[in-house]
């Protein structure tokens, strides 16, 4: 009698212990589960896609498991254009896509592209806190169905080529892979004496290799996990952009989930901003390093001044034709 009682006992604790793991499962079960696709254009090794992965985790650790943000990396789901068109229409949940692809919306968001804009990261970091730009944001939202979460830094721009590059004299006539924005046609013409040539990021290496394009221009972490380096043998230091890049989440989106996890979404990608931001800076001083080792060569134009001689041609240009606000360049520029 005593055995039976104790395997009673001992029966009814394993039950006492199933029932409370259960019941904290169960707790931790959300009713509904939120999943959700980020889309961008950038290889599976960028800062972007590793950091968008981790700010992924926090929320879902956030929310309890209710939101899953899966990452789609290297054009997955398509070029920034069907993107950004999938975002409007709820189609594609979240992206983080180039700023002049949100301009062709906004126009005044054309100015993040204007060369030799922003001396500093600080100023890139201010320009999106700009009255100006917050308006513009608010317009994306209200009419547009995209609301921007945060900008992250993409990096200073640099020319690669197979040729040392001085001053714009050598770039006169050359073909030169730009995104398909307005604004560095403009710069590749205007101020490089350049020929611009559209041409989505995936395609760019194959271009390079075989002569479609003389050169490209991106930041250093681009060049290297694009491989760009391996089909093009200077990298010319003309700096002439500083980039920012948007994140967005659909409205309908925003729509479909509850306050307090919009809320989290919002707060980790603005604090995950600055894990981003330092993992590209980070990168351009050590990838920079290993493509050196690698055997590209390293250029500082002798005459930059020339490339900055020609800016205010393109800002004039810019502002003839309404690609921003007469007067936001001085504003943001701070002059």
């Amino acid at each position: 009698m005593k055995n039976l009682t104790k395997k009673s006992l001992a029966l009814i604790l394993v039950l006492l212990m199933l029932s409370s793991v259960l019941g904290i499962c169960a707790e931790n079960k959300p009713d509904k589960v939120y999943k959700l696709r980020l889309a961008h254009i950038y290889t599976d090794d960028h800062p972007y896609t590793i950091e968008c992965r981790n700010i992924a985790e926090k929320i879902k650790q956030k929310t309890n498991n209710a939101v899953e943000i899966t990452v789609y990396p290297a054009a997955q789901l398509g070029g920034e254009p069907d993107i950004t068109n999938n975002v409007m229409i709820g189609a594609i949940d979240m992206a983080v896509v180039g700023i002049g692809e949100l301009a062709k919306r906004a126009n005044d968001l054309n100015i993040f592209e204007a060369p030799y804009i922003f001396e500093t990261y600080e100023d890139g970091v201010k320009a999106l806190e700009n009255p100006d730009i917050v308006a513009n944001f608010n317009e994306l939202e209200k009419n547009f169905g995209m609301r921007v979460l945060t900008g992250f830094y993409y990096g200073v721009r640099h020319l690669t080529s197979n040729f040392p590059v001085n001053s714009p004299d050598d770039m006169l006539n050359k073909k030169i892979r730009v995104p398909n924005h307005a604004i560095p046609m403009y710069i590749a013409e205007y101020m490089m004496t350049a020929k611009p040539t559209p041409m989505n990021l995936s395609e760019v290496y194959m271009a390079l290799q075989q002569g479609v394009v003389d050169a490209q221009e991106n930041p250093i972490p681009t060049i290297y996990t694009q491989k760009f380096f391996e089909v093009q043998e200077y990298i010319n230091l003309t700096g002439h952009q500083m980039t920012i890049t948007p994140v967005i989440i659909s409205t309908k989106v925003l729509k479909d989930l509850p306050e307090e996890y919009t809320k989290i979404i919002e707060e980790e990608f603005k604090a995950g901003k600055v894990d981003v931001d330092n993992a590209l800076m980070k990168q351009e001083e050590e990838l920079l390093d290993k493509m050196i080792a690698e055997g590209v060569k390293v250029h500082e134009p002798e005459n930059l001044q020339a490339f900055k001689d020609n800016v205010p041609e393109v800002i004039e240009r810019c502002e003839n034709e309404g690609k921003w606000s007469k007067g936001l360049y001085d504003i943001i520029k701070g002059n």
